[in-house]
């Protein structure tokens, strides 16, 4: 939702809490897949930094691909570059913006809206394709990754919205764009949000009766295989066709940190266990309100907890940070600590060479959003080389792949090279033929070979690759 927007969202909130807890409400008819729970604690302490120097307290955070918080931008499709809609904002003035007032804090993701309010009943045109893709472009120049959402509707006062054949066949038209520029899709687009239904794409309010399982099922199709989708409700969940049901997680666009009439549902409901359950195997994202609009009462350990809960690879820095040159809680947390004992209580995911004594509250969100590796436990003998690679962060490193070097030349290793299998809390061991030589660890992305990860070892970082033993 844009800071444009905003300003005057009195009368859409109002709107909003009526409708929003209703659809909420509907959540407690639901009945979610059922996803093995994850391990709650580390099954082996590590040897510090025996073998292969850890990541301390002053380490700096690495710019790792498809994760961390992230910032929020628009684009207008057919209004000459305008951002948000009828903001007179230009889009590509407002991305740069982001990045740059973003900078220090080192986000590589943006959510960014597609709206496309100007074509509700008619097809997309060439041109408005065209655009899309001059954004996507720029995007892959910036070096980031975009969570995709598209909308039409974005204030209570336009009562033009598409119908469910008109979505229907935008995602057709997008389908057939995004296979005709798959490698540009592939280097900009992390994930994608279901959006089209409703205001701001959030799956209420919209101003014609929609077919909710008929656009799911049609943005399944328009979206590659291979590519996670988020809803905002369990109850959008639930009408997620079967086959698709595996790739499709939640964002949560208000994290209070307590049980709320706007969260996903009631916290007491057996469903939602299995909601979290199943989170720790999809992307998910989150963001709390704005500042200036928050109610009273945000907890701040809840909030937290929502993150590790939900396994939230990505978190807006757009919501309650600085909005206006106000400071909210995002920027007040940098102030506020966590220490191990605490963590340990919580039963939270942390790295301990990173904590130390302790740590920021935003830092730690900062550093643990998404997934984060580290190697150690490094053994050499017989012929043999083996290392331990332990997840410290909040999700599995989905849609990456590990490939192992071993005197420049690639190694088949025991242990699954799949790290979207690898949750929180997750460690794994890998093992492999060793005559001599460095030993390399490469982290890359599946669809974006050249997105690659760096471990959190004070361990060179060269051509992509963790060297983690120097000979």
């Amino acid at each position: 939702m844009s800071t444009f927007f905003k300003r005057g969202a009195v009368a859409l909130f109002a709107l909003a809490v009526l409708v929003l807890p209703m659809l909420l409400t509907a959540c407690n008819k639901i009945k979610l897949a059922d996803y093995p729970a994850i391990p709650t604690s580390f099954a082996y302490e590590t040897d510090g930094n025996a073998t292969i120097v850890q990541a301390g307290t002053d380490f700096e955070m690495p710019l790792n691909p498809s994760r961390g918080m992230r910032g929020e931008t628009y684009l207008t499709l057919g209004s000459g570059g305008e951002a948000f809609p009828s903001s007179g904002d230009d889009a590509m003035r407002r991305l740069d913006a982001q990045l740059e007032s973003f900078s220090g804090e080192g986000i590589t993701l943006m959510q960014v809206y597609i709206y496309l309010t100007n074509y509700c009943n008619d097809p997309l045109p060439e041109s408005a394709l065209e655009e899309l893709k001059t954004y996507m472009t720029a995007v892959r120049e910036r070096g980031i990754k975009m969570l995709l959402r598209f909308a039409y509707e974005y204030s209570e006062s336009n009562k033009e919205g598409p119908r469910t054949r008109d979505i229907i066949g935008h995602c057709e038209q997008l389908k057939s764009f995004f296979e005709q520029n798959a490698d540009l899709f592939d280097d900009t687009v992390y994930a994608v949000q279901l959006g089209m239904i409703g205001l701001w794409g959030e799956g209420h309010s919209s101003v014609h009766s929609l077919n909710e399982r008929k656009i799911i099922k049609a943005v399944a199709d328009m979206v590659p295989d291979d590519v996670f989708v988020m809803v905002r409700t369990p109850e959008l969940l639930t009408k997620v066709p079967e086959e698709e049901e595996p790739r499709f997680g939640v964002h949560d666009d208000y994290l209070v940190g307590r049980d709320d009439e706007w969260g996903m549902m009631d916290w007491s409901d057996p469903e939602y266990a299995k909601l979290l359950r199943k989170c720790k195997f999809a992307l998910t994202d989150g963001e709390m309100p704005w500042g200036d609009q928050s109610p009273d009462g945000i907890d701040m350990l809840g909030v937290v907890g929502q993150a590790v809960g939900y396994g939230l690879t990505s978190l807006s820095i757009e919501h309650n940070y600085v909005e206006g040159g106000a400071e909210y809680l995002l920027k007040k947390w940098q102030s506020e600590y966590l220490t191990p004992g605490q963590l340990d209580e919580l039963g939270y995911p942390y790295n301990p060479y990173l904590v130390g004594e302790r740590i920021s509250v935003f830092d730690y969100l900062r550093h643990h959003l998404g997934y984060q590796l580290a190697a150690s436990d490094l053994k050499i003998e017989g012929g043999r080389a083996s290392f331990m690679l332990t997840n410290y962060g909040f999700a599995a490193a989905h849609g990456f792949k590990i490939e192992i070097y071993a005197g420049g030349k690639l190694v088949t290793a025991d242990g699954d090279p799949d790290l979207g299998t690898l949750t929180a809390f997750g460690q794994r061991v890998f093992s492999f033929d060793y005559d001599g030589g460095d030993i390399e660890v490469k982290i890359f992305s599946v669809r974006d070979p050249d997105a690659v990860v760096r471990f959190y070892n004070e361990v060179p970082f060269e051509s992509g690759r963790n060297v983690i033993c120097r000979t």
